[in-house]
């Protein structure tokens, strides 16, 4: 991939978001996907060898055009976005099946080129908040800088991780300035879309990137997603008794200040089960 035309970049940053397991309800990869559909955008390339990517577990798509029938092949495309207030750049795709060390040395040596000023690497959890309530969104970073500007807190996380673990430490070792984002969605609506949690992480974004993002129709979506969720749980007395349950015990520690230390430990409980393949479940799932 070649830059030099687009150059000089103003303040780049980076938004980095892969489907599958980082990605519940794809509220991660939908958000950068909806970041990508509200701006003109310059389609840098993409990341598609096949190297990466197990066609059984990731199918490639039969699409029609004027012209006929073709064959979209998984990939991880790169577009930049030439926002008003700074340039960002859009890295989104499902997440690589196979040589992970390789893809994640091919993409952090092209955005090593690029020299953003900021990455933030963007994921989505199951955890146990009540689908009533604001979706927390958390964030970690080993940058000196970064933590000082944004008042984060670095991850003391050990156990399984996915492509954005990988890419975070190589990042690091690259001395990019690197922070993760997070948002909760709640485990018992976990199917994919999850407008409210696209929500979250745009409202968070936009703090951290200084600028202000294009929402949409997302915030009338998120309304309809949870009055949703409350018609179908309202018929079932034990999913509704759960989810108040939850309420509860959500809004006993919302207290400021307490929040993010209760979901970053969910966040690493949450991890540490998926990595060893146990389900989570505490109460009732309905998705």
């Amino acid at each position: 991939m070649r830059f030099e035309h687009l150059r000089p970049f103003r303040d780049l940053a980076v938004i980095v978001a892969f489907g599958g397991w980082n990605d519940a309800g794809s509220a991660a990869s939908d958000t950068a996907e909806h970041v990508l559909g509200r701006y003109e955008r310059v389609e840098l390339g993409a990341i598609d060898d096949e190297r990466y990517f197990d066609y059984q577990a990731t199918r490639p798509f039969m699409r029609r055009s004027p012209d006929g029938p073709f064959i979209e092949w998984p990939s991880i495309s790169l577009a930049l976005i030439r926002h008003p207030e700074r340039d960002i750049l859009v890295v989104v795709g499902p997440e690589p099946s196979l040589l992970w060390r390789s893809f994640a040395t091919e993409l952090v040596g092209t955005l090593k080129q690029l020299e953003p000023s900021l990455v933030v690497l963007l994921g989505a959890m199951l955890s146990d908040t009540p689908h009533s309530r604001p979706l927390p969104v958390t964030m970690y970073t080993f940058d000196s800088g970064l933590r000082e500007l944004l008042d984060l807190e670095p991850s003391n996380y050990e156990g399984p991780t996915g492509i954005i673990g990988v890419i975070n430490q190589m990042l690091i070792a690259e001395q990019l300035p690197t922070a993760s984002m997070w948002v909760a969605i709640p485990h018992y609506v976990s199917n994919p879309p999850s407008p409210k949690g696209q929500q979250a992480l745009l409202s968070r974004l936009e703090q951290v990137l200084g600028v202000s993002l294009d929402y949409d129709d997302l915030p009338d979506e998120a309304a309809k997603w949870s009055e949703a969720v409350d018609e179908l749980s309202s018929e079932d007395p034990d999913v509704a008794e759960y989810i108040e349950q939850l309420e509860e015990a959500k809004d006993a520690h919302d207290v400021e200040g307490a929040t993010g230390d209760t979901i970053a430990a969910e966040f690493e409980r949450y991890l540490r089960g998926r990595g060893d393949g146990r389900s989570r479940g505490r109460g009732p799932r309905h998705s």
